[in-house]
């Protein structure tokens, strides 16, 4: 059998609500569950979830350039460079995961899904990798500040920036934790889930999300550094104003008996 190439790309943040009425409009398609299968050529199929993620079955580099040029005015917060990952597949008798290559023993549309599954989350976990430790990269010299000079080098707006930026990727990745769970698709269709739990398993998923979480620790005692800095800055203004005000008082009373 021909060796047939699955590419998966995360192009934004996630798509308009619309899109899934919009490629019905454009293409052949079914929706099941949370994804949208769009039926191209023979043997050729995009598996699209609404949070950015697209699979691509044995499509055509032309197929896919034409397909991301039509949902790119759906998409919410567009990257600049997409999220690529690329495996091959083939029809075997039995399902396996073998250098890059899976073996499938079922072609079938839900087959795929639970394996694109998969795939999406793996994408989107690259996603949150790096702008976890995009974030853990740009603050790494906080620490080390404190730890040569007993304080943080930055204004009190900068701190603020910095808690702001912080909290938005602890933020962005527990509203989006839900993704990395273990789909509601699997509720329905619980005979294809040993297919995602050996892809999970190959793509090492749960063992990177458990890193994942350590780097988000990291950046909640981030949060804490700054914020405690930024209190011992405010409480030290409101204590150099009270002895501002103590001085003025005492001047004020010494000139009264002079």
């Amino acid at each position: 059998m021909e060796i047939k190439k699955l590419i998966s790309y995360l192009t934004c943040e996630k798509f308009e609500k619309e899109i899934f009425t919009s490629i019905e409009e454009r293409y052949k398609c079914t929706i099941i569950k949370d994804a949208i299968i769009i039926n191209l050529e023979e043997n050729e199929q995009i598996i699209l979830f609404k949070y950015g993620v697209f699979i691509c079955w044995n499509v055509k580099f032309e197929n896919i350039k034409f397909f991301m040029d039509f949902i790119k005015n759906y998409e919410i917060n567009s990257f600049e460079i997409p999220f690529v990952e690329e495996l091959n597949y083939i029809l075997e008798s039995e399902f396996k995961i073998n250098f890059d290559t899976i073996y499938l023993d079922d072609l079938s549309s839900t087959s795929k899904i639970a394996i694109s599954q998969a795939l999406a989350q793996n994408v989107k976990l690259d996603q949150f990798e790096k702008e976890v430790q995009s974030s853990i990269d740009d603050n790494s010299n906080i620490p080390l500040q404190l730890a040569q000079t007993g304080k943080i080098k930055l204004t009190k707006k900068e701190i603020s920036k910095k808690i702001g930026e912080l909290f938005l990727v602890k933020s962005k990745i527990n509203l989006h934790y839900d993704l990395l769970d273990t789909p509601e698709f699997f509720w329905e269709y619980p005979q294809y889930e040993n297919q995602y739990e050996k892809m999970i398993k190959y793509l090492d998923i749960k063992s990177r999300v458990e890193v994942l979480n350590k780097k988000v620790e990291i950046i909640q005692e981030l949060l804490h550094v700054l914020g405690d800095e930024q209190k011992h800055r405010y409480s030290s203004f409101l204590e150099w104003i009270i002895i501002i005000l103590i001085a003025f008082e005492i001047v004020i009373s010494l000139k009264e008996y002079l």
